[in-house]
């Protein structure tokens, strides 16, 4: 097998959990407030990932009408037992059907089912286990009487499969291994040549983010900290370090009894994350029955360049996009595009909205649009969001015998169309143009989470705020 050149999914693709079945690995991530929801990716050799679906796919499922920016789905974990896939998430904030919850298909192309909801699991990060006939369900959550903030410990609970529900003792496995270290996140569990091991996250998830490992002889605990924890992190190496904000660790073995680990990381520009967290992945052996991660190294390899395209024309699959707290029903195809009709709300309304978005994969890239018609009353144009309050628009709107183009104080009359709006984006800013004239430039930091808070990464294309407008073309070339 050769090496996997990191990131293995470049863009906003965070909180990473992966399994192997039958010889080929099942990789899921965390979409907070975009559908469709947990994408799934599978390869045969973790180098070349292929998107085979989405565990939530329809209306019905989940409401996702009022959930805020950067919340909605966090961190699944996808497991394969007796036949049937499992991904086990939770929904912040999302109404009636908050909590934890999991889903089940009989491949990982779905369908998946509809939602059980676990009223009694509280906290985030679930994650199921398998072990001789049973089946358990770990989750983090903070402490009821912290110390601190942000104190929070691991727990675990036997999983009636049949009856949907959690039966049996609950029991607390884990707080944390350092002093007054916060957020044990996403943990996970294994057993390997008896003994059971945990996997969970410490230190939040930027920039002191970090994998610590526990074992124990019983499910239940108690469990023993490694003696070299953190096994990953890259703390350590300072603000200037090209891969930081690593964690939330997922174990696989592969056909050849080799270990693997998925992680979380972010590659900084400028101390500015633009891209969001990304998904990575390390060797791991075995030594005195822990873990190592890259032995000799103890870091994630350095990240690859990868330059590339994709582009699109005609009427592609809507599913082929993101689109923001409601799936696309205000695309349809039409004339050779794909027509996009205003849900009533704006960009900035925290209501879902008509935008066609990809995840953004390099911060030196060029995207495009191709507006091919817009009606008389319409407002459309290309967007890089981060999220309702952090995005930059270049809009066109009609006007006397064509179009006028719009950039913050710049402005351009077009012909009726059709017109190629383009955002060139390099570490020196963000350059918009307008059938070919250019009309400015952002800085790149806009698009930030340290400008825009947040777990999410930017995503681009096409959107409508009022009207309807065709669209023909979309691509994305990046350089590095």
């Amino acid at each position: 097998m050769s090496r996997p050149a990191n990131p293995i999914l470049r863009g906003f693709y965070p909180d990473p959990s992966i399994c192997r079945v039958d010889g080929t690995y099942y990789l899921v991530n965390s979409t907070f407030e975009y559908l469709p929801g947990i994408p799934i990716h599978a390869s045969t050799d973790l180098v070349d990932w292929r998107l085979v679906g989405h565990a939530i796919h329809e209306e019905g499922q989940f409401d996702f009408g009022d959930v805020p920016d950067s919340r909605g789905i966090f961190a699944p974990t996808i497991r394969h037992h007796d036949g049937l896939f499992y991904i086990a998430c939770t929904q912040m904030d999302g109404g009636e059907v908050s909590g934890n919850f999991y889903l089940t298909a009989p491949a990982p192309e779905g369908p998946w089912s509809r939602p059980v909801l676990l009223p009694e699991a509280r906290g985030i990060d679930p994650s199921l286990f398998f072990h001789e006939g049973r089946a358990w369900w770990t989750g983090c959550r903070e402490v009821l009487e912290p110390e601190f903030d942000g104190e929070t410990e691991v727990w675990l609970r036997e999983l009636d499969l049949e009856r949907g529900e959690l039966v049996g003792p609950e029991t607390v496995i884990w707080t944390r291994t350092q002093y007054r270290a916060v957020w044990a996140e996403g943990p996970h569990l294994y057993h390997r040549d008896g003994w059971f091991y945990l996997v969970t996250a410490e230190g939040g998830t930027s920039f002191e983010h970090s994998v610590m490992v526990a074992r124990s002889r019983e499910v239940a605990g108690p469990y023993l900290p490694c003696p070299r924890n953190p096994v990953l992190t890259h703390r350590h190496l300072g603000h200037g370090a090209e891969v930081q904000n690593v964690g939330h660790g997922d174990l696989v073995e592969d056909e050849n009894g080799q270990w693997w680990m998925t992680v979380l990381a972010s590659r900084p520009i400028d101390g500015h994350h633009i891209l969001g967290r990304e998904t990575h992945l390390a060797r791991v052996d075995w030594e005195d029955d822990w873990p190592v991660v890259n032995p000799g190294l103890g870091l994630l390899d350095a990240p690859s360049a990868a330059p590339g395209r994709w582009s699109s024309t005609g009427a592609p699959e809507a599913a082929d996009f993101l689109s923001v707290r409601g799936f696309a029903t205000f695309a349809e195809p039409a004339e050779a595009g794909l027509r996009l009709r205003s849900t009533g709300a704006g960009l900035q309304s925290g209501a879902p909205t008509a935008a066609l978005l990809r995840r953004l994969t390099s911060t030196e890239s060029t995207v495009t649009v191709t507006l091919d018609q817009l009606a008389d009353d319409a407002v459309a144009g290309l967007v890089l969001r981060q999220n309702g309050a952090a995005n930059v628009r270049l809009e066109v709107a009609a006007s006397v015998g064509g179009l006028v183009a719009t950039f913050a104080d710049s402005s351009v009359d077009l012909p009726a169309g059709p017109v190629t709006l383009s955002a060139r984006i390099t570490t020196g800013g963000i350059s918009w143009s307008a059938g070919g004239a250019d009309l400015g430039t952002t800085p790149l930091s806009s698009l930030s989470t340290e400008t825009a808070g947040g777990f999410v990464g930017t995503t681009w294309g096409p959107y409508v705020s009022s009207g309807s407008a065709l669209f023909t073309a979309w691509s994305q070339e990046d350089r590095s």
